[in-house]
């Protein structure tokens, strides 16, 4: 029997890749990922600094809307004092109450003059009207 020998082939070079840093040329995608994340971790800051100064104006907003309601509340709280201070009866009863005042019997009403009305001159007053009063 005869077998039939081959050669033995020769051994193929295995074709060894070398790292990017050992070719000197460094991948791109690397260096975008990093300028990308710390890009949008910079505009989620920004957002954050952003939002936090809305909220203390809208903070502020509220508390000079606030002051303003309690002091309108106030200012009507007020009108209503003066109109229940200034009411004709109520001076009336002050003054007939407290101050022991009667209205009179009847009234006397004074004739109005306008001044230079030849028909009804006013008088001149006498004496000295800019001299030390005397009671």
């Amino acid at each position: 029997m005869t077998a039939v020998l081959r050669l033995p082939r020769p051994l193929r070079r295995a074709t060894v890749t070398l790292p990017a840093e050992a070719t000197g040329s460094r991948p791109i995608v690397a260096p975008i990922a990093v300028a990308t994340v710390l890009g949008v971790f910079a505009a989620f800051l920004a957002l954050a600094g952003f939002h936090s100064v809305l909220v203390a104006g809208q903070f502020e907003v509220d508390n000079l809307q606030r002051r303003l309601d309690n002091g309108r509340e106030a200012a009507q709280v007020l009108r209503m004092e003066v109109a229940r201070l200034e009411s004709p009866e109520r001076i009336l009863e002050v003054a007939q109450g407290r101050l022991g005042m009667l209205p009179p019997p009847q009234r006397v009403y004074l004739q109005s003059t306008l001044p230079g009305d030849p028909a009804a001159p006013i008088p001149a007053p006498v004496g000295n009207p800019f001299g030390t009063l005397h009671r």
